[in-house]
């Protein structure tokens, strides 16, 4: 178990790490400041010199500035939930591969299967409302 640990936290590090290292040059003035597809919460709340915009003094230039950060952390946490439930689709599949012919493990393999499925497509339509909540309200 603590191999496992290691190896999927080296993988973890090692993705992190070459993201950092082998960045993209942007041609944009500011840099995107992505972490693998994980936008930042100014995304979209940058000026010309990369700083972040005034709120303004308007009340819906105030919610709009909020509602654009709160609805890319949302985005990011639900980027998050879908890698987790594609690594539990693939550990279901290797319990499907250990199983050797038991028909309780299979089961159960089965089971963690069917229930990742479920929790990506449950994630991959909240990240299409969330998505559709924000180009209608306009931000």
């Amino acid at each position: 178990m603590k191999n496992i640990i290691l190896t999927i936290s080296l993988i973890v590090v090692g993705a992190f790490g070459a993201n950092i290292v082998i960045s993209e040059t942007s041609a944009a003035a500011c840099p995107d400041g992505k972490i693998m597809t994980l936008k930042p919460w100014y995304d979209r709340l940058l000026d010309d010199n990369c700083n972040i915009k005034s709120p303004g003094n308007d009340t819906n230039a105030q919610a709009n500035f909020i509602w654009k950060i709160v609805l890319n952390i949302i985005e990011d946490l639900l980027q998050v939930v879908g890698y987790a439930t594609t690594g539990y689709i693939m550990y279901g599949g290797f319990l499907m591969m250990t199983s050797v012919g038991s028909p309780d493990k299979a089961a159960h393999a089965r089971k963690t299967i069917l229930s990742a499925v479920v929790g990506l497509i449950v994630t991959l339509l909240s990240i299409a409302i969330v998505n559709l909540i924000s180009s209608t309200i306009g931000l």
